[in-house]
């Protein structure tokens, strides 16, 4: 039996012409980014609290794959469900990961920013500690920052008042 060759799905298509979307398929995009650009223009409180909530999600959604509803019949592996909500349980962490790392790449000036920094990277290292040794120094090392901005913040007025100049 000679080959015959089959036509693709677009092949014959005016170039002009579009592909329309699917139409079971909800209004506005179809696919997640993490938008880093709005990450990086939050405050420290709101990457704390957007790590926070993003991570509770995650171990909600944890919870529902676990259910029998959501594996196979052997028990062994997800269904097509569960295959899903592992998925939207991947990116929740993938965007929390991505506010923790905006998180440790900021350079907050005030106490109160340097001590909502220190809440949002301890949060998320003690969620994934193994060892209290190295959480612990983490601990430390957040509460010298917030010692020091503190510090910084204590002298700044009796400079100004000096007339000296502050960076």
């Amino acid at each position: 039996m000679p080959n015959i060759p089959v036509p693709v799905a677009a092949e014959g298509l005016p170039i002009d012409k579009t592909i329309s979307r699917d139409p079971l398929a909800p209004r506005g995009s179809t696919s997640c980014v993490i938008d880093m650009t709005a990450l990086r223009k939050m405050s420290m409180k709101e990457l704390r609290d957007l790590r926070s909530a993003l991570h509770t999600a995650g171990e909600l959604i944890s919870g529902f794959c676990c259910q029998p509803r959501f594996l196979t019949e052997d028990g062994n592996n997800y269904n097509g469900a569960g295959n899903v909500l592992e998925d939207i349980c991947d990116f929740l962490g993938r965007y929390e990961q991505a506010a923790v790392n905006v998180s440790v790449a900021a350079k907050p000036t005030t106490s109160s920013e340097v001590e909502w920094r220190g809440w949002t990277i301890l949060g998320f290292e003690a969620d994934c500690a193994e060892d209290l040794v190295p959480f612990a120094v983490k601990v430390a090392e957040a509460v010298r920052d917030k010692a020091e901005a503190k510090s910084r913040e204590a002298r700044r007025p009796a400079m100004a008042d000096r007339g000296m100049n502050v960076l």
